[in-house]
């Protein structure tokens, strides 16, 4: 039998991308990471308040944009969400999180296309 890697785990689909985002943050060592919609809005964040607002609204521009004049200080990538265009956006507190977006834009898109329990 396999021991449950999860510590914390819930239904409600707000909350279990909380506990995905913030697990990714603390094993990845992130100071930030956000899933935000094509508006810039955070749909869910763990981290500081202010920074998770911060990367959910640079999320969408910084795809529209090719133009940056220098590297942006957070990467992004794109989570396959049904019925909108999601992005997972962090900022590392050193290093490269590439691997680690990859993961959390994986995690995200299993939450969110999860199907309630049958009643």
């Amino acid at each position: 039998m396999l021991a449950e890697r999860r510590v914390q785990r819930s239904n409600d689909p707000q909350e279990a991308l909380a506990c995905w985002l913030e697990a990714i943050r603390q094993r990845s060592q992130l100071r930030s990471v956000v899933l935000s919609d094509a508006l810039g809005i955070l749909v869910a964040g763990a981290g500081l308040a202010r920074e998770c607002d911060e990367l959910a609204a640079w999320a969408p521009l910084a795809l529209a944009a090719n133009d940056w004049p220098e590297k942006p200080p957070f990467e992004l990538a794109l989570a396959a969400v049904p019925g909108f265009d999601a992005y997972v956006c962090a900022q590392a507190s050193q290093g490269s999180a590439a691997s680690e977006l990859a993961d959390a834009a994986l995690g995200c898109s299993r939450i969110l296309s999860a199907r309630p329990p049958s009643a």
